[in-house]
């Protein structure tokens, strides 16, 4: 053991001048000491080190990254050894790194002096270093070993079967003071900045036995006098090798990963905060996950911008209505003023919607189902719906959230601040009448409930076709997004506006019309001035003036701006086809959206034995369904099913009457005779909507005759029809024209879709294409979807079908209608019908499944099987050649399709043509149809350039290297995170990455992983030139990062930004007054920006709710005035009759004491109401008159929904 060092002269007096005074004991040294390198470093090797003029070290192998850790904290003694005059004897600091060798090769080595094995291990384990950080560690100790101040031996257990393991140091300081460390001490590759490790210190003068005994073992181990260790010097020529890396000059600062862990602590925490900055919303799109088209880039920025003020997204299908509202959720929930989402789609659609949150948003939304919570990853959690409800992110069913049971938990619950509902036109009135607002179906009473009772701040709605049959469906669902006054106090006012809007497109404009459309926008406090114009006339006599009296082509402008000032317009985005085709005509974007090429195929049977047996089973249908009917109507509905499945597939007949055999033989037995059809024979339920569609059945019956001797006559009338279906094995003439046409598809190099109503079909035809197309054919239904892997069919996931169709290696695939409902198919270069649905809107969304955006091909083709002279023939030509259908989206025709969805039921094939041409010519007429379906306008600008991209997290992973205390390695597009505690955690940015993988978590700026990562990187009270101000409010927050500087702060703008400001940044540390003051000027900042937003959004709520009151009085009021004028009293005295009518004893009086009390007392009479309740008068008819008087009117009124807003 050496012993104290001399100050200056005598033996080993080798220092110029006495070195600086230090003594360990001047700080409290830590029992434990444990973390990562940068805490190892800061806690004890450097300020040990600091003060020690010897240390002995052993440590692991000879290794780079080994030796580079054994180096921590050299800096202060190279900064004492660099001054000495001549090397110390013996050298100040000494190593002993520990090696394995068989125990021959021990024995060679000690006895006969042969390093050669030892030598070769040494240098097969030595490694250039790889990081920096090990690199400029490595620099300082083999600068010591060239200029003597370090020695090193290697240390071998005598005996072979082990390794010799000793982890220690011990530093001593000129007093002859030290401390001793022992532990963990890992330092492998990995253990030098990534790993956990855990020390223990002691002191000598506080533990003086331990001290001594690391002591003595040191020294008895370095002069080879251990019993069970042998040290030897280092091969020379590994010394020498070790030499090559020191520098000219002594490494006399200490390397660390302190400059770049605070560079990424910086990045990481701008990207977390861009998407809060004053200019940051774009960044919520620049970092979901896919990228976002220009017509999507308005349709979002206007949305987000709007709330809590709802809005309907009504792109066609294949536009990214999904990814819309999904962006906008971003957005929003980025300090935006959303925090508690509920989101309700269709019950099919809940697990699709689910993973298009999670793998285009990054948003991790749990589904309510089953008594269950259901996270994207799997997890699980039983959870009835009240404890569902106190989720702040939750997706359920539609289904399950309008019945009357769940309905008094929604209101309940704490307030949604956004609910977001898919397929919204299943929202409508129970009663399909136009004075019937009131009527709901629990739909839209739902939707109503939360928002006139405040439980949900903003409602958002989507709907590729929000007008179904009638033309107040689309305002019925504007009033729930917070429209009202005039406009939604009856439709007349609706219906005579777009009346004017078509006239004034025309060139011409009665006195009427201007005076009705002047009335309704002059009180619309929102609507916009024309172009150019700074605001509107107070009077609406001189708006229609200006109408009136101007020129044809200015009539025209005012048609554009009625229709772009319009409610419908301003809350309804609806981008089409042709809105791409403009956006290209820009030139923003790179490709021309694909046109659709028809081909319709009419096929008729090849062979008379199988068109005798279809007649046979057409003629058991028609006889069966009229004897049904004559029972009970709507009883033989069930021969409807069957005519549909005989047109679909022989396999789906088959099975069909089968079950219908099976049915009849319990019935013989008099058992289940109420029985419903499987869920393969029964319609669509989203096709169906509440309570079903005119006459069709929500569940079809099985209709078994309850008359045994009826059932054994129909019996043997189907085992017949069996026995020559099965008669036909082989024969399908439909089948081979199905086959000439997907051959000349494939010859074309196209993938292609095949789509059937029914799964038995569906199962057919992909048994047959095995045969040709093998491991290439995969379906896909209800149930998920499979692929043939040259043996059997095995289910594949729905990431998995996409990703196969995308790679080319599935080329046919078979789907039913399921694969219609949010599947994105757009590697498909064409779509083949083997059949029609029942229901024609459907066609939309199976040839939407390809014709979306991503689509490659410059056409897509779409090919429909027709049986010659069949009904489909009949109605789906006709639907084509008056609607367009196949070719366009078809939305101003959806009465049309609605009608032609009866006539596929029926089977009627007689005046087809004529019903549906009428229909569509009716449909032409319909000016408010036509406003439905309106184009969104294209916008020529791009918008501003996004505070981060997505992008830009590749960047800021990179800058997580080894050094740091979080480390990232990338394996394709999915990067692994290894010092959060705990596992590796996997992330990516990439879709296919998280359609094929659900355990990997999405990468977003507002992810947990993001705020985990910063933890780790910032150390507590750390000053760093990035001052980022960030202010909460409820569920608004705003951010404001600045720049700080010895001649001030500036504001950091955007990721290009700061990078270039950290790429110029030496290390520097910030005035702590500088900071502070910087702190408090962005926090001041941020503060202001969230006032600003919870000012904005408390308006437009209230000015939503405001509107459905104003709407609801203006509809008692309007009814209130007819009642008084059929009572004989004149205009000009409408308050005094009210008054007088009050006070009566009467029945009626009760009912307009309480109209008094909900409008607050007498009514303003204004005099265009005065005018129009006199034309009311003079056009009524005595039984008009005296029907008015019965007072239902003003008990509908009364009775408004509307009126539940009142506070």
């Amino acid at each position: 053991m050496r012993g104290k060092k001399p100050a200056n002269d005598g033996p080993g007096g080798e220092w110029r001048e006495p070195p600086p005074p230090g003594s360990l004991r001047r700080r409290k040294w830590p029992r434990f000491v444990c973390g990562p390198d940068s805490e190892l470093l800061e806690k004890l090797y450097v300020p040990a080190l600091c003060e020690a003029v010897r240390y002995d070290r052993s440590c692991s192998y000879f290794s780079s990254s080994a030796l580079s850790a054994a180096a921590r904290g050299f800096a202060g003694l190279i900064r004492r050894l660099a001054s000495c005059v001549a090397v110390p004897k013996p050298a100040p600091i000494r190593l002993l790194v520990n090696e394995e060798l068989a125990e021959e090769d021990v024995r060679a080595l000690t006895e006969t002096g042969d390093a050669a094995k030892l030598e070769a291990q040494l240098l097969k384990r030595f490694k250039t270093p790889r990081e920096a950080l090990e690199k400029s560690r490595l620099e300082m100790l083999a600068w010591l070993v060239a200029k003597g101040f370090l020695e090193v031996r290697v240390a071998l257990l005598r005996r072979s079967g082990g390794v010799f393991h000793a982890k220690y140091g011990i530093a001593t300081d000129e007093a002859g003071d030290a401390i001793v460390f022992r532990g963990s001490g890992n330092e492998s590759a990995h253990g030098l900045a990534a790993n956990f490790e855990q020390l223990e210190v002691s002191t000598s003068w506080e533990d003086q036995e331990g001290h001594a005994f690391f002591s003595r073992l040191f020294e008895a181990q370095w002069e080879n006098k251990d019993p069970h260790v042998c040290s030897v010097p280092l091969p020379e020529a590994l010394r020498l090798k070790l030499i090559k890396f020191a520098p000219e000059e002594p490494p006399q600062a200490e390397p660390s990963a302190s400059i770049p862990r605070a560079k990424a602590a910086m990045l990481w925490e701008f990207i977390r905060e861009a998407p809060y900055l004053p200019n940051g919303a774009t960044t919520c799109d620049a970092t979901a996950i896919v990228d976002l088209w220009p017509h999507q880039h308005k349709v979002v920025d206007e949305v987000s911008s709007a709330w809590p003020a709802g809005r309907l997204l009504c792109d066609e299908v294949g536009l990214g209505k999904t990814i819309e509202a999904i962006v906008v959720l971003r957005r929003l929930m980025a300090g935006r003023g959303v925090r508690r989402v509920l989101v309700l789609v269709p019950a099919g659609l809940v697990t699709q919607w689910q993973g298009e949150l999670r793998e285009k948003g990054g948003l991790l939304f749990p589904r309510h189902e089953g008594g269950q919570l259901i996270w994207p990853d799997g997890r699980r959690q039983r959870a009835d719906l009240a404890t569902a409800l106190q989720q702040d992110l939750l997706l359920m069913s539609r289904e399950t959230a309008r019945s009357q049971n769940s309905l008094p938990f929604l209101l309940e619950a704490e307030p949604w601040d956004l609910v977001l509902m898919d397929e919204a036109h299943a929202a409508r009135r129970r009663e399909a009448e136009e004075g019937e607002f009131n009527s709901a179906n629990l739909l839209l009473n739902l939707l109503r409930e939360l928002q006139l009772r405040r439980k949900a701040r903003g409602i958002l709605l989507l709907s590729a076709t929000p007008m179904q049959m009638y033309p107040w469906e689309p305002w019925d669902l504007l009033s729930v997004l917070g429209e009202g006054g005039k406009w939604l106090s009856e439709f007349s006012w609706v219906r005579d506006y777009y009346a004017a809007v078509s006239d004034l497109e025309q060139g011409v404009c009665t006195e009427r019309a201007a005076s009705r459309t002047a009335e309704v926008v002059l009180a619309d406090g929102r609507f916009p001035p024309p172009p150019g114009v700074s605001c509107l006339p107070e009077a609406p006599a001189d708006l229609a003036k200006q109408m009136i009296f101007s020129v044809a082509d200015r009539r025209k402008a005012f048609a554009r701006w009625l229709r772009q000032g319009s409610p419908l317009a301003r809350r309804m985005h609806r981008n089409t086809r042709e809105t791409l085709r403009h956006y290209f005509r820009l030139g923003r974007l790179a490709d021309e959206p694909p046109v659709r090429c028809v081909k319709d195929i009419i096929w008729d049977y090849q062979d008379e034995r199988e068109r005798r047996v279809y007649a046979s089973i057409t003629g058991y249908i028609e006889r069966r369904f009229k004897e049904l009917e004559e029972e009970k109507p709507g009883k033989g509905f069930v021969m409807t099913v069957y005519r549909r499945r005989a047109a679909s597939s022989p396999q789906a007949l088959e099975r069909s009457l089968m079950r219908r055999k099976e049915g009849l033989q319990r019935a013989i037995r008099g058992h289940a005779t109420a029985l419903e059809l499987p869920d393969d024979e029964q319609l669509s339920s989203r096709d169906l909507g509440e309570g079903g569609v005119g006459d069709v059945p929500e569940k079809v019956s099985a209709a078994l005759p309850e008359d045994p001797a009826v059932a054994k006559l129909e019996l043997a009338a189907v085992e017949r029809l069996l026995e020559d279906i099965r008669s036909l094995r082989g024969t399908d003439s439909k089948r081979d024209r199905f086959w000439d046409e997907i051959r000349k598809l494939r010859d074309d190099g196209r993938s292609v879709l095949v789509f059937t109503e029914y799964t038995d079909t569906m199962e057919y035809v992909r048994d047959q294409l095995v045969s040709a197309y093998n491991k290439a054919v995969g379906s896909y239904c209800g149930d998920g979807g499979q692929r043939w892997d040259g043996e059997k069919w095995v289910s594949m996931s729905k990431a998995a079908i996409t990703a196969a169709l995308a790679a080319g290696e599935v080329q046919v695939l078979v789907c039913t209608d399921a694969a219609s409902e949010g599947l994105n198919l757009q590697a498909a270069g064409a779509v083949l019908n083997y059949d029609l649905p029942w229901n024609p809107s459907r066609v939309e969304q199976r040839i939407g499944r390809a014709d979306r955006i991503g689509q490659k091909h410059r056409e897509v083709l779409v090919v429909n099987l027709f049986l010659k002279d069949s009904v489909d023939e009949q109605v789906y030509g006709a639907l084509r050649v008056r609607c367009g259908l196949f070719q366009r989206f078809v939305g101003p025709m959806q009465p049309v399709l609605s009608r032609a969805r009866k006539l596929l039921l029926s089977g009627r094939t007689e005046g087809v043509e004529r019903e549906l041409s009428s229909a569509a010519e009716e449909a032409e007429r319909d000016v408010l149809a036509r406003e439905f379906y309106f184009d969104s306008e294209a916008d020529p600008a791009a918008g501003p350039k996004p505070v981060a991209r997505r992008e830009d997290f590749t960047c800021a992973l990179g800058a997580l290297s080894s050094v740091l205390p979080v480390n990232a390695r990338r394996k394709g597009e999915v990067w692994s995170i290894s010092g959060l505690g705990g596992k590796q955690v996997k992330v990516s940015c990439d879709l296919g990455s998280l359609e094929a993988d659900a355990s990997v978590i999405p990468l977003t700026p507002e992810s947990e992983v993001t705020r985990n990562i910063i933890a780790r990187l910032r150390q507590q009270g750390e000053l760093l030139p990035l001052v980022v101000g960030s202010v909460s409010s409820g569920s608004f927050r705003a951010s404001v990062a600045l720049w700080v500087t010895e001649g001030g702060a500036s504001p950091v703008e955007t990721v290009d930004d700061l990078r270039r400001r950290l790429d110029a940044w030496s290390g520097d540390i910030p005035d702590a007054a500088a900071v502070a003051a910087a702190l408090q000027q962005a926090e001041e900042q941020a503060r202001k920006l969230v006032r600003r937003m919870e000012r904005q959004a408390r308006k437009l709520e209230e000015a939503g709710l405001t509107a459905q009151l104003d709407s609801a009085r203006e509809r008692l009021t309007r009814e209130l005035g007819r009642y008084l004028v059929c009572l004989g009293c004149g205009s000009s005295d409408l308050n005094a009759a009210f008054h007088r009518e009050m006070q009566r004893d009467l029945r009626t009086s009760e009912r307009l004491r309480r109209v008094y009390k909900r409008l607050g007392g007498y009514p303003e009479w204004s005099p265009e109401l005065r005018r129009e309740l006199e034309e009311f008068a003079n056009a009524l008819t005595e039984n008009g008159r005296a029907a008015r008087l019965m007072g239902s009117e003003i008990d509908a009124a009364l009775q408004d929904p509307r009126w539940r807003a009142i506070n």
